[in-house]
This record gives C-alpha cells, sequence and structure tokens, in this order.
C-alpha cells in the first residue's frame, strides 16, 4: 500500500503543479501560483453556487409530490453521469499513455501497484465533481427534511465511493475504443469517431432522461423506476442515504469497493499487454519520394500545430466538445421551437430571453473551445526547438490562434446559419448572432496563448495533465466565463434597454480589449516566450 500511496501522490503533485509550488524559492512564481490559488478558488465557489441553485428549483418540484429522495437519487446519477462523461476520454492518457512509462515500470514496484496508483489519480479527479454536484443537493435535502445525525454519516460516507463505479465503465469503454483505433491505420481518428459516438449516447439518453422530468407532478413514481432501472446503484443509494437501511448502505460499499478492487486486480495483471496492444503503430503504405513543398513560416508553422492537434485524441475531444455541444443544439432547434422548449423547461418567456441571449449562448460554446491555453505546454521539452528557429516567435504564437479560429470559426458559421432559421431573428439579430461570437473566438484563443504564456507547464508526462489539469486551463476557463457573465447580467438586468445596442456595446468593448491583447502579443510575445 506504501507504494501505491506514494506513487499516487507523486502524480497528483506533478499533475497540478504543487510540487513545484511547495519547493520554489521565486518570488515572482509564489505570486503567481497565489493568484492561481484564488483563481481556482473561485471557480469552485461560483460552480458550488451554480449547483446549489440547481439543486434547489429541482427541490421545490420533488418537494410538491412528496418525493425529495428522487433529489439525491438524480444528483447521484448526474455526478455518475459527469464521472463518465469525463474519464472516457482522459482514462486511456492517464493509465497508457505517460512518457515515463519506462522509467516507473523499471522502478523494484508491481505493475498492479501502477496501475492502482494510476486508476486512484483518476479517482481522486473524478471525486471532484462529485463533491461538486453532491454536496450541495445534500444541503438542499438537508433543509427541506431536516433529517437526523444518522443521515449526515451515511451521507458523507457513500461520497466516497459514488465515483468509483462509473471510472470502471469508463477506463473499460474507453480503453476498448483506443485498442480497437490501434488496429486500424487511421487511428486517431477512428478514436475520435467512437468517443465522439460514445459521448452523443450517452448525451441523447440524458436528454430523454430530461424530458421525464419536466412532468414530475403527474410522475414522481414512475421518474425514480426509470433511474432506478438505468442505474440500479442508484436505489441502493437512495435507500441507504434516505431511508437508513444499514443493509443496504453495506451494500452499496461493498459492490463500489470490490468492482474497483476486481478491476485493478484484473488490469494489473494484463497491464503491460494491453499497454503494448494500444501503443503499437501500423505503418503507412509504401513511402513515395515526393518533391517537397516550401510554404511561408507562418503556413508551415501552421500545419505543424495542426497535425499536433489532431495526432492527439485527448487534446481534439477536451477542446471541441463545447462545439460539438452547440452544433448539436443548433439541428436540435430544427425540430423543436424556442417556444415550445419554454413550455417543457417551465419557462415562459425563454424565447424571449434566447433571442435577446443567444450571441452569448453561442460565445459560451466557443469559450469552451479553446486550444491555445494548452498548445505552448504540450510542446513540453521540445520547445527548444521553437525558441531557436530563425522564426519571429509572434508568427509561432500567432499559428497556435489560427489553429484554434480553424476549431471555432468553420462549426460556428453552420450554426449560425441553424439557429438563424430556427430562431427567426431580424436582420439585426442575426448580424449580432455571427459578430459577437466571431469576436469572443478570437479573444479566446488570443487569451488563451496570454494566459499558457505567463503559466506554463512543460515537465509534464501525461497529456491529460497538460490539456484538463494545468493552471493556464482553469485561469483561461474563469476567465472566459467572467466575460460572459458580465454581459449575461448586464443584460437580464436592463430589461428596459434595448437589448441589441447593449450587445452592440458589448462587441465594440471585447473588440477594443482584443486589439490590446494582439498588441501584447506583439510587442511582448517574443519576449515571453524566450522566458519559457
Amino acid at each position: 500500500m506504501i507504494n501505491i500511496w506514494r506513487l499516487t501522490k507523486i502524480q497528483l503533485l506533478s499533475s497540478f503543479g504543487l510540487n513545484k509550488a511547495l519547493h520554489t524559492h521565486d518570488v515572482k512564481e509564489r505570486r503567481r501560483l497565489l493568484l492561481l490559488s484564488i483563481a481556482i478558488l473561485i471557480s469552485v465557489v461560483m460552480v458550488g453556487v451554480v449547483s446549489f441553485g440547481y439543486s434547489f428549483m429541482m427541490a421545490l418540484t420533488f418537494e410538491q409530490i412528496g418525493r425529495m429522495d428522487l433529489l439525491l437519487a438524480i444528483m447521484m446519477a448526474v455526478a455518475s453521469v459527469i464521472g463518465f462523461f469525463t474519464t472516457i476520454y482522459k482514462a486511456s492518457g492517464v493509465l497508457f499513455s505517460f512518457k515515463d512509462y519506462d522509467l516507473v515500470m523499471s522502478l523494484p514496484i508491481k505493475t498492479s501497484h501502477v496501475v492502482a496508483s494510476r486508476v486512484l489519480q483518476l479517482y481522486v479527479l473524478n471525486l471532484f465533481f462529485t463533491l461538486m454536484v453532491m454536496l450541495p443537493a445534500g444541503v438542499v435535502y438537508a433543509i427541506k427534511v431536516n433529517p437526523g445525525v444518522f443521515y449526515y454519516l451515511l451521507y458523507l460516507t457513500t461520497l466516497l465511493f459514488i465515483p468509483l463505479i462509473p471510472i470502471i465503465a469508463a477506463t473499460i469503454i474507453g480503453s476498448l475504443i483506443s485498442w480497437i483505433s490501434s488496429r486500424f491505420k487511421g487511428s486517431q481518428v477512428i478514436s475520435l469517431i467512437l468517443t465522439f459516438a460514445v459521448i452523443l449516447a450517452v448525451m441523447f439518453g440524458s436528454f430523454r432522461m430530461n424530458g421525464s422530468v419536466q412532468v414530475l407532478s403527474d410522475m414522481g413514481t414512475q421518474l425514480a423506476d426509470m433511474i432506478f432501472k438505468l442505474y440500479p446503484l442508484t436505489s441502493i443509494y437512495v435507500d441507504a442515504v434516505c431511508s437508513y437501511q444499514m443493509g443496504s448502505f453495506l451494500l452499496f460499499i461493498v459492490i463500489s469497493v470490490l468492482a474497483f478492487m476486481l478491476f485493478t486486480i484484473v488490469l494489473g495483471t494484463r497491464f503491460k499487454a494491453i499497454y503494448t496492444g494500444i501503443t503499437t503503430s501500423h505503418a503507412s503504405s509504401k513511402y513515395q519520394m515526393k518533391p517537397l513543398e516550401a510554404a511561408s513560416p507562418f503556413l508551415a508553422l501552421y500545419r505543424k500545430e495542426l497535425r499536433r492537434y489532431i495526432s492527439s485524441s485527448s487534446y481534439v475531444l477536451n477542446t471541441s466538445i463545447g462545439m460539438i455541444l452547440l452544433l448539436a443544439m443548433s439541428i436540435s432547434l430544427l425540430f423543436i421551437s424556442s417556444e415550445k422548449l419554454g413550455q417543457l423547461v417551465e419557462i415562459p418567456q425563454l424565447s424571449t430571453y434566447l433571442s435577446k441571449l443567444a450571441p452569448l449562448v453561442v460565445s459560451l460554446f466557443v469559450t469552451l473551445s479553446c486550444t491555445t491555453s494548452s498548445s505552448i505546454s504540450l510542446e513540453g521539452k521540445n520547445i527548444w526547438i521553437l525558441k531557436s528557429s530563425p522564426v519571429p516567435k509572434q508568427t509561432i504564437l500567432l499559428s497556435k490562434i489560427a489553429v484554434n479560429l480553424t476549431v471555432t470559426i468553420p462549426i460556428l458559421i453552420v450554426s449560425y446559419v441553424l439557429l438563424m432559421i430556427s430562431l427567426r431573428t431580424g436582420w439585426i439579430e442575426s448580424l449580432l448572432l455571427l459578430a459577437i461570437p466571431m469576436i469572443y473566438a478570437c479573444y479566446s484563443a488570443m487569451m488563451g496563448v496570454l494566459v499558457n504564456l505567463k503559466f506554463p507547464n512543460l515537465e509534464w508526462t501525461s497529456e491529460v495533465t497538460v490539456i484538463k489539469q494545468s493552471a493556464s486551463v482553469i485561469v483561461a476557463m474563469l476567465i472566459g466565463f467572467i466575460s460572459l457573465v458580465i454581459p449575461f447580467a448586464l443584460v437580464l438586468l436592463l430589461s428596459n434597454v434595448n437589448g441589441n445596442l447593449i450587445l452592440l456595446g458589448i462587441g465594440l468593448i471585447m473588440i477594443a480589449v482584443c486589439s490590446v491583447i494582439l498588441r501584447y502579443i506583439r510587442t511582448n510575445g517574443e519576449q515571453l516566450f524566450q522566458t519559457l
């Protein structure tokens, strides 16, 4: 056990940059890490507040039908889906795609211990999301039901075991996808297609479940039966926490722990074979000598950055999911009107709000698809090649921005056309619906580069660490979220003012911000890049 604990601790410290934070004596580095800690704390508080509000609104309906247990059942299922969703495309990277594989496997440690430490790393990461969903729900349940002291003991204990089964399912599916795709020449493309197919299937199932939630007052029992059938552990969990059944409490823990231990043991025995199968590459067809093509430095760097982007399924999945969701939403609105959608979610004025806020809603999906917040860090130890290349460093940075725009702009245009048709917007609204997200796409791409220059992580051993857990990604997401929360609040609070004028003002301000950032990159990009 001591080996598992040590390996897990080292991996977590390196993943979040805590090891450097604890031992650095650089004043600037300490100040930077302090600002990062404040940003993370603000993010956690904001997510917690949103989660609490969502649980509280659901509790109002469940209270009317006398089924408060459904709150914990649904939120437990939501936490499991989130854990499954976030693990399915990072499990293979954490388990099988770490650069120090040869070093770790050469240590006098059992393979099963290495596997256990990797799986525990996934567990710790997913436990955070579980707490963000379940703790606010537990507080709301306690406020509404006023349970006894025994509830808090059972509830807090079961929290630790909720992520285990979703991790197992997601890891198995993610590993199967990687193994199947590795059997073919276009392994990365096939891996992306299979992963997106699984994600969309989960999303479709979630949408069907959400449609049933809208008629809670008429089908409380049917909803409970549906949830319990979809995920039987939910029924055991509710019996343990809400009804204080010790048998269900012990059964829930035993099933979760035994399944987790069995999975770890089996994976440990076959780890090397699975690793070899997944990482084995196939040679392409016979090589043919072709004339060399010459291109401008910017175009050559752009192609190189685009190839790097496409070569990493984790990179593509984590940074393109926002645009995929935007496209899915745009297509769905063709078949269901905003008025009907408002009736389903019991918000009569949703159509009005959606017309006013559509440019900002689309911009939210755009800011979720920032590739530049980790693009510099992904250079890793090879950053010296770019630093020593006889190319202006601003050209390197602009090529990374161009790749980000390549990911967002085409899907944004397609979604714009679909939304313009489904929402039946006027010419001014249509112009804003295109212009505002375009501006935010440029803003997000440039801000991502700037943040990554300030918070680089070039000493990673797994791409997942940089793509999902690095400081620059967290800070960039927080800045993007804040840059949209303020406009959202202005449009809603200034309801008496023409919404188009507010959006126009926001657009002009964001253009000015983009100009300042671009100027800063052009004037200080060289110096910032050379200090990496």
